[in-house]
């Protein structure tokens, strides 16, 4: 009669699973993201998987050191007599390589993001890295801090190494899954029951006793891991509905006064002050050539500055003008935040998070004023600008032009977005300035 097979301890088991699941999990996401990058996607979508994948990575690599720790004070089951010293020597080595890929692994990933360089942008890479959002994870050395240069090179080798140690990883599992299905179904000896809970070995004989605290230790870490695989492809996988552009409902208003004299060419375009009262035009705004455009400067850690322009794709605005009757003119714009974009994907998903437009909490900002004035050649509004819950007074001059069919306003104002809560004590938001300028044309045609 065989003798029942010793088996790992439920900690070592549990420890084993997690590890397993996770990496499994982890390296197609990172093949798909990497592939994504590179091809400019700029989804919402592929920045939390960026996020997610730090976040597993770096729990990874606690547990692996974990799992380490655990197997040297708890020697593992022995090995089958009949195994041969070839054998033997093999499966050594395999469980060493895979203990120096569960740490190399993420570790060479955490060098990456250390960084803080994108190899797929080719520029500086000012994000943070938070463990599951509850606290930020430090640079490695410093590296963040070292000269364009260094980071560029760190980045690469440090990304090219998390590549071949992911490609070595799942090249290392197939054989490990070949040799205990081998050990199971030709071998028929314990050492795939050594690990897998409930699986008697085709050897044995003679069944475990139950035991208590095993059993529990087992049933919840293994309930843990289920749960954590179920949330993290929740995670990946959900998302915002696809938004309609909200400006596709925007109304434009001019209020008119017909001309008065031949000698003006019949295309002059200045709306001035009106000696008669106005009529009231309706106009078809111009989606293709309406915008609202932001920049900013960014200090691109060597000193100087570059200039980086975006603009929101998703915005409404409402606007009645009537030079005659300012008192009565209003405007009405709102903004999708989720909708910022300045061409680089890492800045598109970062102005999401909570440190800037916060999108899951706050998805729009609003402009409204009823108060118009004159300045010069052309007009001032006063109102007020929401953002993050915040309000605040501003002034936006802008002028009207109006040629033929066709009105255009343009107006600029500048704001300080810590007024606004965007990027205040956020790691990487002393890069940016302060002052962000925010453009708006809306371009109509005459459509009555």
């Amino acid at each position: 009669m065989a003798a029942r097979a010793q088996r790992y301890t439920a900690v070592a088991i549990v420890l084993h699973w997690a590890i397993a699941t996770a990496i499994l999990f982890m390296i197609p996401m990172g093949l798909w993201m990497h592939e994504s990058a590179e091809h400019g996607d700029v989804s919402a979508q592929l920045f939390r998987a960026y996020q997610l994948h730090k976040s597993i990575g770096l729990t990874v690599l606690a547990l692996s050191f974990v799992r380490l720790a655990w197997r040297l004070m708890n020697p593992p089951p022995p090995m089958p007599a009949h195994m041969p010293v070839w054998e033997r020597f093999v499966a050594k080595a395999t469980h060493w390589a895979f203990y120096a890929l569960m740490i190399g692994l993420p570790l060479s990933g955490w060098l990456y993001v250390s960084t803080g360089w994108s190899i797929h942008d080719e520029a500086p890479l000012p994000v943070a890295t938070h463990w599951f959002g509850l606290f930020e994870v430090p640079a490695l050395f410093g590296l963040n801090q070292a000269g364009l240069g260094v980071r560029e090179d760190a980045a690469e080798a440090a990304l090219t190494a998390h590549a071949y140690l992911a490609y070595a990883a799942l090249g290392l599992a197939a054989l490990h899954v070949l040799a205990a299905l081998k050990h199971q179904l030709f071998d028929k000896d314990e050492v795939l029951a050594h690990m897998v809970p409930g699986l008697r070995a085709p050897n044995e004989t003679e069944a475990a006793p139950k035991n208590p605290v095993r059993l529990a230790i087992l049933g919840g870490g293994l309930s843990v891991i289920v749960v954590a695989l179920a949330a993290a492809s929740f995670i990946l996988l959900s998302g915002s509905p696809t938004a309609t552009s909200p400006q596709a409902q925007s109304s434009f208003e001019v209020v008119e006064t017909p001309a008065t004299t031949t000698e003006a060419p019949a295309t002059t375009t200045a709306v001035a002050p009106p000696a008669a009262s106005g009529q009231a035009s309706a106009w078809r705004v111009d989606a293709a050539r309406s915008s609202i455009a932001f920049a900013f400067s960014m200090d691109d850690g060597s000193g100087s500055a570059s200039r980086i322009d975006g603009r929101f794709a998703l915005w409404r605005a409402d606007i009645r003008f009537d030079p005659n009757d300012l008192e009565n003119s209003a405007v009405a714009v709102t903004i999708q935040t989720g909708s910022a974009s300045d061409g680089i994907a890492s800045h598109d998903a970062y102005m999401r998070e909570p440190g800037w437009f916060d999108v899951d909490a706050h998805p729009t900002a609003t402009f409204r004023a009823t108060d118009f004035r004159r300045r010069g050649e052309g007009y001032e509004a006063r109102g007020e600008l929401t953002i993050k819950g915040r309000e605040r007074n501003v002034r936006l001059p802008f002028t009207l032009t109006i040629n033929g069919d066709t009105a255009v306003m343009n107006g600029t104002v500048a704001i300080d977005r810590e007024e606004f809560d965007l990027g205040k004590d956020v790691e990487g938001a002393d890069m940016i300035s302060r002052n962000v300028d925010v453009t708006i044309r809306v371009q109509a045609t005459r459509s009555s």
